[in-house]
C-alpha cells in the first residue's frame, strides 16, 4: 500500500513538473532560512555548556545605587573579593579572577601585540580546554609561565614543540622572559572565554595596584559546592564585603555627600552569553543579544509559514486537474482515510526533495550568513544528536503543515459532483485569499523596516559631527612610560611635512567620574588634551579660548567643558571664570573656554557634559593627525617610519576616524542586509503563492472567460477582470502593513538618541513596489486566459 502511495506521489509530481517545481523550490528556500536557524540557535544555547561544572560556575555581580545616579549593574570586579568569599565562605569551593592585558611579543626582529588573558593558577581546574601539551594543573603556578593556544603555538613557533620554550614579553617598556609551560587547543566557537595566550594573574596583579573593593575591573567567577543555595551563597558574600567596604563607604558619602549601596550577586555561567546588561565583557568574548535570536527565528518561522501556505494554495489549484481521479477513487471503493493518507504522502515526498535541496542551499550559502549574522557556525562543532533529530522532526511538520489542509478539502469532495463537473472547489476561497494577504503584510512590513534602516543609517553616517573626521588618523600608543618623547618626536619630525596639516594629543579611551559645579554633582567625561587638540579636530568654541602656552597657570588650574556641562550646571550668563571640583581630587579649576558640543562617540549615544584638562604628556595615549587628503598614502608611510624609529619594541597600529565611525553602526548595517534580504525572500514567495491563487481562479473560471470572449469581450478587459480581485488584495495586506510599520520603526528609533524622520514616501514606495511586483506576477495567467481560443474552454458543453 505505502508503495503505491509512493508510486502515485511521484508520478503526480513529474506530470506537473512546473507546478511541482515551483512548490518544491518555494519550500526549499523556506525549509534553508530554517536549517540556517536552526544552526544559529544551537550555536547561541550551547554556549560555555562543554565546561563539566558549568552548572555550578558563577560570576560576581554588582549592582550599584548613588544618590541622584541611575542604577548601574556590573559585571566587573576588584581582585580581593573572590580571594575573599572563597576564603570564608564554605560553599565557594574555588575562585578564578579574568583579566585582559595587552602585550607586546618580541619574535626575531619583529614585534607583534597580544591580548593575552590573565587567569588564576587553579583555571584549568574550573574550567574545561584540551589539553595538547605540557600539564595544566601547574602550567601557571609561576608567575612567568604562558600557556598559549594551538594558533599561537603555531604562530610563534612554527612546527617545533613550545614546550620549555622562551618567550620575551613586554608589559609596560621591558621585554621579560616567560616559558611555555602548556598548549591547549584553541578554545572552541561557542566559548565566552576566548584566548591566544594565559599569562598568571599573579603577573597582572604584582605589586598590589588593584587591591581596592569598591568598583572593579576583572571577571571574578566561583565554583560552588554541588548542593550549595546561591541565594544562601549571596547573602553571605553580602556580609563579607559590607565587613570589608563599611569604613570606605562610610568616607566616600561623606565627601561627596550622596548615600552609595552596592548589593552583591552570583550570575551563572551560562546566562552570560546573551545577557543584554551582564554580558561578555572585560576579557569574555562573543557577547549576543538575545533579541536577535528572537527576531531571526520569527522571520525564519514566517518564511517556512509562508512557504507551506504556497504549497496549500498551489496543491488546490493543482488539484482541480485531478478531481475526477478522487471521483473515481470513491467509486472504485477508496474512503477518505486513504484519500489523506495519498495527499499527504505526496506531501511528504515534496518536503523531502523540497528539504534535500534546502539543505544544498543551506550549506552553499553559509559563508554569506556566517557573514550576516557575525557567526562562525559550522557542523564540526554544533552537530550532535539533537540537531539531526530537530532537522527531521521540522521536515516532519513542514509535510503535516503543506499537506494536512488540501487533504482534508480535496478528500472530502462529493463523488457525484466532482464527476459531474459541478463542484465549484472551495467557493470564494476566502481562505487562500486571507493568506495571500497575510503573506503580502509581511512582504509589505519588511519592505518598509528596510527603507527605515536604511535611512537611519544614512543619517548616522551623514551627520555633522561637531568636528571634522576626514583625513583624520589616531594612532594609539603603547602602555609605556616613554610616551612623551614619542609624542614630542612625532611634532619634531612631521611638523614641517607638507601632508600633515596638524598633530595633537590626548588621552586613550574614555575616563568617567564627577565634579562639583555650584554645588550640583555632575558625572562627566574627563579628558586631557593638549594645545592642539581642538584645532586639529575643528571643534568651535562658543566663549572663552583654547589652552595657550602664553598662559603658563591652564596646566594646573583651567578647564575647558562642553555645551552639555553648561547646560548640566545649569549655569546662566557666562560660563567662563566659574569653579568646578573634581570628586576624587577635591582640586578647584577655573573654566577659561566652552566648546561646542560635538559627537565624541556613535550617534547612538548622547552627548554628555565633558571636561578638558591640560594633561601631562604622561597621560596621553592617542596622537591624533590631521593630513592633506591629497599626500594621504606619502604621509602614511613617513607615519610609520617615524614611529618604528622612536618606538622600535612597540606594534604599530593606525586608524582613520572616518572608518572607525562608520564600525559603530555595523549592527545597523548588518540588520539592513537582513531585512532587506528577508524582504526580497518574502515577496519572492508570496508571489509564487499568489501566482497559485490565480491559476486557481482562472481553472475555475475558464468558461466564463470563453463566454465572455464570445459575447465580444476584448483581451484587456478580461485581463482588468482577472487582475482587479488579486490588486485589492495587494492594497488590503497594504493598509494592514502600514500602521504595523510605522509603531514597529517609531519604537526602533526610540532607541536612538538622534535619529531621522519617519518619510511618509517610504510607505509609497513599498506600496507601488509590491503592486508593480503583483501585477507582474498576475499579468502572464491574466494574458495567457485573455488570449486563449474559446472553443477549447466551452467544448465539452
Amino acid at each position: 500500500m505505502i508503495r503505491n502511495y509512493l508510486i502515485v506521489a511521484i508520478r503526480n509530481i513529474w506530470k506537473n513538473k512546473t507546478l511541482s517545481f515551483i512548490k518544491i523550490f518555494g519550500l526549499s528556500v523556506g525549509l534553508a532560512v530554517c536549517i540556517l536557524m536552526f544552526l544559529y540557535s544551537k550555536d547561541e544555547l550551547s554556549f560555555d555548556r562543554f565546561h563539566a561544572k558549568k552548572e555550578n560556575i558563577y560570576r560576581i555581580v554588582q549592582d550599584m545605587e548613588m544618590t541622584g545616579q541611575p542604577r548601574n549593574k556590573l559585571s566587573i570586579t576588584q581582585p580581593p573579593m573572590a580571594e575573599a568569599f572563597a576564603r570564608e565562605i564554605p560553599e565557594v569551593k574555588a575562585r578564578v579572577r579574568l583579566a585582559d592585558m595587552m602585550v607586546t611579543i618580541k619574535k626575531d626582529n619583529d614585534v607583534l601585540p597580544e591580548n593575552a588573558l590573565c587567569v588564576d593558577d587553579n583555571f584549568f581546574s574550573v574550567f574545561d580546554f584540551d589539553q595538547i601539551g605540557g600539564k595544566l594543573q601547574s602550567a601557571l603556578t609561576d608567575k612567568y609561565s604562558v600557556v598559549l593556544s594551538q594558533s599561537a603555538a603555531t604562530k610563534y613557533f612554527g612546527s617545533a614543540n613550545p614546550i620549555g620554550k622562551i618567550m620575551q614579553v613586554k608589559k609596560r617598556d621591558e621585554f621579560q622572559n616567560f616559558t611555555v609551560t602548556a598548549v591547549v587547543a584553541d578554545p572552541p566557537k561557542n566559548s565566552t572565554i576566548i584566548f591566544s595566550m594565559l599569562m598568571p594573574f599573579a603577573y597582572f596583579n604584582e605589586g598590589g595596584t588593584h587591591d581596592g573593593w569598591i568598583g572593579g575591573s576583572i571577571n571574578s567567577f566561583l565554583l560552588l559546592g554541588t548542593n550549595a543555595d546561591p541565594a544562601k551563597v549571596t547573602a553571605k558574600m553580602q556580609q563579607v564585603y559590607d565587613k570589608n567596604t563599611h569604613a570606605q563607604i562610610l568616607q566616600a558619602e561623606q565627601e561627596q555627600k550622596m548615600k552609595i549601596k552596592l548589593t552583591m550577586g552570583l550570575q551563572p555561567l551560562l546566562d552570560i552569553h546573551m545577557n543584554k546588561e551582564l554580558g561578555a565583557f572585560n576579557g569574555l568574548a562573543e557577547a549576543s543579544t538575545s533579541a536577535y535570536s528572537y527576531i531571526l527565528s520569527g522571520i525564519a518561522i514566517f518564511i517556512l509559514l509562508i512557504a507551506c501556505i504556497n504549497f496549500i494554495n498551489l496543491s488546490i489549484g493543482q488539484s482541480l486537474k485531478r478531481s475526477r481521479e478522487i471521483g473515481i477513487r470513491k467509486v472504485v471503493g477508496g474512503n477518505r482515510s486513504q484519500l489523506i493518507v495519498q495527499f499527504l504522502t505526496e506531501s511528504f515526498v515534496v518536503s523531502l526533495l523540497a528539504f534535500v535541496f534546502a539543505t544544498v542551499i543551506a550549506f552553499s550559502i553559509l559563508p554569506f550568513f556566517n557573514e550576516l549574522s557575525g557567526k562562525k557556525l559550522a557542523l564540526s562543532y554544533l552537530a550532535d544528536g539533537w540537531l539531526y533529530a530537530g532537522w527531521f522532526l521540522l521536515l516532519l511538520i513542514t509535510a503535516f503543515l503543506a499537506g494536512i489542509y488540501p487533504a482534508l478539502v480535496l478528500s472530502g469532495l462529493k463523488t457525484l459532483n466532482v464527476l459531474w463537473g459541478r463542484k465549484k472547489l472551495m467557493g470564494k476561497n476566502y481562505f487562500a485569499r486571507g493568506l495571500i494577504v497575510f503573506q503580502f503584510t509581511l512582504a509589505i512590513f519588511l519592505i518598509m523596516a528596510a527603507f527605515a534602516i536604511y535611512a537611519q543609517l544614512d543619517f548616522l553616517l551623514k551627520r555633522d559631527l561637531g568636528y571634522d573626521a576626514r583625513d583624520l588618523v589616531k594612532i594609539d600608543l603603547p602602555f609605556s612610560d616613554k610616551n612623551s618623547q614619542i609624542i614630542d618626536g612625532f611634532k619634531r619630525e612631521l611638523g614641517n611635512n607638507p601632508g600633515v596639516l596638524q598633530i595633537a594629543a590626548r588621552n586613550g579611551g574614555r575616563w568617567g567620574t564627577g565634579v562639583w559645579a555650584d554645588g550640583k554633582q555632575i558625572t562627566i567625561d574627563k579628558n586631557a588634551v593638549d594645545f592642539s587638540f581642538f584645532n586639529a579636530m575643528k571643534i568651535p568654541f562658543s566663549e572663552g579660548r583654547n589652552f595657550s602656552p602664553d598662559f603658563p597657570s591652564d596646566s594646573a588650574h583651567s578647564v575647558i567643558v562642553n555645551e552639555t556641562f553648561v547646560r548640566e550646571a545649569g549655569w546662566k550668563g557666562s560660563a567662563v571664570g566659574k569653579v568646578i571640583e573634581d570628586m576624587d581630587s577635591k582640586k578647584k579649576t577655573t573654566v577659561i573656554g566652552v566648546i561646542r558640543d560635538y559627537h565624541y562617540g556613535s550617534l547612538k549615544e548622547k552627548i554628555g557634559p565633558q571636561v578638558f584638562w591640560l594633561g601631562p604628556s604622561s597621560d596621553f595615549g592617542a596622537i591624533w593627525i590631521k593630513l592633506d587628503h591629497a599626500q594621504t598614502p606619502a604621509t602614511l608611510a613617513v607615519m610609520a617610519e617615524t614611529y618604528h624609529q622612536l618606538s622600535p619594541f612597540n606594534p604599530y597600529k593606525y586608524d582613520f576616524i572616518e572608518l572607525t565611525n562608520a564600525r559603530s553602526y555595523d549592527d545597523e548595517a548588518r540588520w539592513k542586509k537582513i531585512a532587506s534580504i528577508s524582504a526580497i525572500i518574502f515577496i519572492f514567495i508570496s508571489c509564487i503563492g499568489l501566482l497559485g491563487l490565480v491559476m486557481l481562479s482562472v481553472e475555475q473560471r475558464t468558461k466564463e472567460i470563453g463566454i465572455r470572449k464570445v459575447l465580444g469581450a476584448a483581451a484587456m478587459r478580461i485581463i482588468f477582470l482577472i487582475s482587479a480581485e488579486f490588486t485589492w488584495l495587494v492594497l488590503i495586506a497594504f493598509l494592514i502593513a502600514m500602521p504595523l510599520a510605522y509603531y514597529g520603526i517609531h519604537r526602533w528609533l526610540e532607541d536612538f538618541p538622534y535619529r531621522t524622520t519617519i518619510q511618509w514616501w517610504l510607505f509609497g514606495v513599498a506600496g507601488l513596489l509590491i503592486i508593480a511586483l503583483a501585477w507582474a506576477t498576475i499579468g502572464f495567467q491574466a494574458v495567457k486566459a485573455a488570449l486563449a481560443n474559446p472553443v477549447k474552454a466551452l467544448r465539452t458543453e
